[in-house]
C-alpha cells in the first residue's frame, strides 16, 4: 500500500478539429510499499463521440499534451519521477549512461541534459570536467560517483531543491490562479 502525499487535480475541455475533447490531469507526490515519495503526473484525453459518450482518447505521460493546456504546470512536469527533494530517478547511474559511460550509449547530451534538468552547454561542460578531473573510471571510482560529486560541485541537487519547493506548492492549496 501506498502513501498520499499530496495530490491535485485539474480538468479542462476543448475543442480540436471540431470535436469536443476532455483533459484531466493528476499530479501527486507519493509513495509505493517502502519507496522514498516521488512526483508524478499524468493525464488522461477523452473525446466526445456522436453519441454524446465519452471515449478514451490519450492517457498516461503525456506531458506535452499537458503542458499545451496547462502550461503553469511545468514545474511538476520537470519534477515528474523524482524524489521529493527534486533529485531525478537513479540520477547518477542515468547520467553516467547518458553520458556514454557504459558500452550500450554514446554520449547525448540533449539526453543528458534533460535528465538533469540543465542546458544542454551545462551537459557539455559537466562532462567535460568529468573527462578532465576524474580521467578513466575503475571499480573504486565509478562513472556514478563522478556524476554525484560533479552534480553537488555544480549545485544541482539545490537547485533540484528549489524545483520541488515549487511543484510542492502547485500540489497544496497555495497555487495562485495566473490571470
Amino acid at each position: 500500500m501506498g502513501t498520499l502525499l499530496a495530490a491535485k487535480e485539474w480538468n479542462k475541455v476543448f475543442y480540436e478539429n471540431n470535436q469536443k475533447h476532455r483533459i484531466r490531469v493528476t499530479a501527486s507526490l507519493h509513495s509505493l510499499g517502502d519507496q522514498e515519495p516521488y512526483f508524478s503526473i499524468t493525464g488522461q484525453v477523452d473525446r466526445q463521440a456522436k453519441n454524446n459518450r465519452w471515449m478514451p482518447f490519450l492517457s498516461g505521460c503525456i506531458h506535452g499534451e499537458i503542458l499545451s493546456h496547462f502550461p503553469h504546470l511545468a514545474p511538476l512536469v520537470a519534477v515528474h519521477l523524482a524524489d521529493e527533494e527534486g533529485v531525478p530517478m537513479h540520477a547518477y547511474a542515468n547520467a553516467a549512461y547518458w553520458a556514454g559511460h557504459t558500452k550500450y550509449q554514446k554520449y547525448d547530451s540533449f539526453k543528458l541534459a534533460n535528465h538533469l534538468r540543465i542546458s544542454p552547454k551545462l551537459a557539455d561542460d559537466m562532462m567535460d570536467y568529468i573527462i578532465n578531473f576524474w580521467g578513466e573510471f575503475d571499480e573504486i571510482t565509478t562513472p556514478s560517483m563522478a556524476w554525484e560529486a560533479t552534480c553537488g560541485d555544480y549545485s544541482l541537487p539545490e537547485q533540484w531543491k528549489q524545483q520541488a519547493q515549487v511543484a510542492k506548492l502547485l500540489l497544496s492549496h497555495q497555487e495562485k490562479e495566473s490571470a
